[in-house]
């Protein structure tokens, strides 16, 4: 038996789904039933429910697309900032995708403290070290845009199921966005207007991530100012 609705607000604790369900992210289970275990949206699909997090910090999982900011350096790469507890390290050949003489190369003229960069967590070791590629295409250093900073909670709400909530944004104004899993958005575009109008929406969002009928609101304000 299912004790909540799809997308309905639920505090730790909050009685979800009986055996009948499976238990999905950000949840728990006693003694056979599913609770949940984090402030959050209930999600029920099929036969699961799980619980998107509102609230939280950013933790590193391979794989996981990131913006991060250069903030030291060391003699073979960059430690990088991810708005999470973890800091990433990136080597300089996993940036560039060759091998470097550190020595006879300057690292200065690749990235700088202060830069931003968009990277994937190649892995994430026993003791929380992560380490970062951005050598691969659509990675590496940022040139240009509009960097936003949000909660890594709210991510999901601004990339929307299946990704709908993201297609709003740029369809309707013609921006293109890099979503880092770790709270960061890269807005890209050729309109000053419309790139601010991306960003209040995505603040917007974040301010009412557990509100129903969003996606819809966000849609008809972009296209209120085209």
């Amino acid at each position: 038996m299912l004790f909540v609705s799809n997308r309905e607000l639920v505090v730790p604790g909050k009685l979800l789904a009986d055996e009948e369900y499976q238990a999905g992210e950000g949840t728990f289970i006693e003694n056979g039933k599913i609770f949940s275990a984090v402030v959050g949206l209930a999600e029920v699909r099929d036969k699961s429910v799980g619980v998107i997090s509102l609230q939280g910090r950013y933790i590193p999982r391979q794989g996981d697309k990131v913006i991060g900011i250069v903030i030291d350096t060391h003699p073979f790469g960059w430690i990088v900032d991810l708005n999470s507890p973890y800091t990433g390290n990136l080597m300089v050949s996993d940036l560039v995708g060759r091998k470097v003489d550190v020595f006879k190369e300057d690292l200065g003229k690749f990235l700088k403290i202060g830069d931003a960069v968009i990277a994937e967590v190649r892995k994430v070791d026993e003791r929380w070290r992560v380490q970062l590629i951005a050598s691969e295409r659509g990675l590496g250093k940022i040139r240009g845009g509009r960097l936003v900073e949000i909660s890594p909670a709210k991510v999901p709400r601004v990339i929307g199921r299946r990704g709908s909530m993201l297609k709003v944004l740029e369809e309707t104004t013609g921006c293109k966005l890099e979503v880092g899993l770790n709270g960061r958005i890269l807005v890209r575009g050729k309109d000053p207007k419309k790139i601010n109008s991306v960003v209040e929406a995505i603040l917007l969002i974040e301010r009412e991530a557990h509100l129903s009928g969003l996606t819809d609101r966000i849609k008809a304000k972009l296209e209120k100012e085209r």
